[in-house]
């Protein structure tokens, strides 16, 4: 064994090492450091470069190196290089800054070592939006400053330009292609109980559509509903079951499917992950639990997309939000999605035609929950054809849901109504569960056809 300082690691699993110092050699270390442990995946190259500046200068940069190399033949770098860095691209910096070292460049105030110094730094310059989450990303650009400065780098340089290399990495792209830059206003889709639909456009209807359904379907994002009769007396449905496709990306990750129902609301993907593309900090697609049990979120980056899945009771609720442009961009190709076209006119109900609860008692259960406009005359159908309470909770949330993902659509489409009827009377037949916006473009059409005909 090496006479010199030494380090020797101790692997207790993938995320965790501990760096030991031979006490046999501890005069030449800061007395406090004996031992050191790096905990986290994000800061190892952080604590790499702190125990550069920790050992004396003869052996520093050959312990650095040491380092280094054995972390990654443990496989924490090279974990970290896949999982948090490789799409951040540090690691390729540093493996171009510890290939110099190894080639014999020493460390100090020389035209070659400053050289190697300032192309690091380089490389590192374009990565600050992609790395902007990186802990160790932060921490490697304040020390490469420190070590310009600490060896006048800036002077040395001047001194011999041709040192620096002509061309120390292409810029990076300045548009992130996984990550959406527009400022389209969003556009909110909801689907919740019997069910009570609300179109992209801003249309409120309630729908029959029993069975499996397209709720959306782009080239980047499908969802499917399966809706079931909450009764053999009623053509009222409830959703029991939400598909959602993330499809693949070739930069911005792989496809992934998430599957809920009333008997579960996972909080991963089919596949048992959480995330896809980009990285564990900054994913580009991931599901994520708001409630365990009862409330999801996935979101889509580069699409800037959210749906989100509740279960309530029995049943589950809907909610998808994404950027007019994206929609109008990608149009409705010619095919049945409710979000987009709303449910067939033969699949609207009208009517209640089951009474498990009187209009009085529906009433006045769902104004406790402050519930209004469509959100509360579709409480009370739901009510009165079901006589579940837990349908209020529904009717609640999804109206809660357009004011945190659509508050600008909130403010315009709701009245703050809260006698019945706001926008349909549930127990009348005659009426429709159009909106309101459609009412009056029927009516503008009647008055056309009639100022038409009187001015023969």
């Amino acid at each position: 064994m090496s006479s010199g300082p030494w380090m020797s690691f101790r692997v207790t699993d993938r995320r965790y090492a501990q760096v030991e110092v031979n006490r046999k050699h501890q005069q030449n270390f800061p007395s406090q450091v004996h031992h050191y442990s790096i905990v986290s995946q994000s800061s190892t190259l952080t604590h790499l470069a702190m125990w550069k500046d920790l050992v004396p200068t003869l052996t520093r940069a050959a312990c650095y190196r040491k380092a280094a190399a054995c972390l990654w033949s443990v496989g924490l770098l090279a974990q970290t290089d896949r999982g948090v860095w490789g799409e951040c691209g540090l690691d390729e910096c540093t493996n171009a800054y510890l290939a110099g070292q190894e080639s014999g460049i020493k460390e100090g105030p020389t035209p070659a070592f400053c050289s190697l110094a300032q192309r690091y730094a380089s490389c590192t310059a374009p990565l600050e939006r992609s790395c902007r989450g990186e802990i160790g990303y932060h921490t490697t650009v304040q020390w490469l400053s420190n070590l310009l400065e600490r060896y006048n780098c800036t002077k040395i340089l001047e001194q011999y330009p041709q040192a620096l290399p002509e061309n120390p990495r292409p810029a990076a792209p300045t548009k992130n292609t996984c990550v959406y830059e527009g400022s389209s206003k969003p556009a909110h889709c909801g689907l919740f109980g019997d069910p009570h639909l609300k179109t992209f456009t801003g249309e409120y209807m309630t729908c029959g559509v029993g069975g499996a359904w397209p709720l959306l379907n782009t080239p980047h994002l499908a969802i499917q509903v399966t809706n079931k009769k909450v009764s053999e007396a009623t053509d009222a449905t409830a959703t029991t079951k939400v598909t959602v496709i993330v499809k693949g990306h070739d930069v911005c990750g792989p496809e992934r499917t998430y599957e809920a129902s009333t008997e579960a609301l996972p909080r991963a993907f089919v596949d048992g992950t959480t995330w896809a593309g980009g990285t564990a900090l900054q994913p580009h697609t991931q599901v994520r639990e708001e409630k365990p049990g009862e409330h999801i979120l996935i979101t889509v980056s580069h699409v800037n997309a959210t749906v989100a899945v509740r279960k309530i009771g029995r049943y589950l609720t809907v909610l998808v939000r994404v950027p007019e442009s994206v929609l109008s961009a990608e149009g409705d190709q010619g095919e049945m999605q409710l979000c987009v076209q709303g449910c067939p006119m033969n699949e609207r109900l009208n009517s209640i035609t089951s009474h498990q609860m009187t209009k009085h008692d529906a009433v006045k259960y769902c104004k406790e929950y402050n519930v209004t406009d469509y959100y509360l005359d579709s409480c009370i159908f739901d009510l009165i054809t079901t006589g579940d309470k837990s349908f209020r909770v529904a009717a609640l949330a999804a109206q809660k849901d357009l004011w945190e993902h659509d508050p600008a659509g909130a403010q315009k489409l709701l009245q703050n109504c809260s006698e019945p009827p706001c926008l349909w009377d549930v127990t009348s037949a005659a009426t429709t569960t159009c909106s309101s916006v459609a009412a009056l473009s029927l009516l503008g059409v009647v008055l056309f056809e009639f100022s038409r005909q009187t001015s023969r």
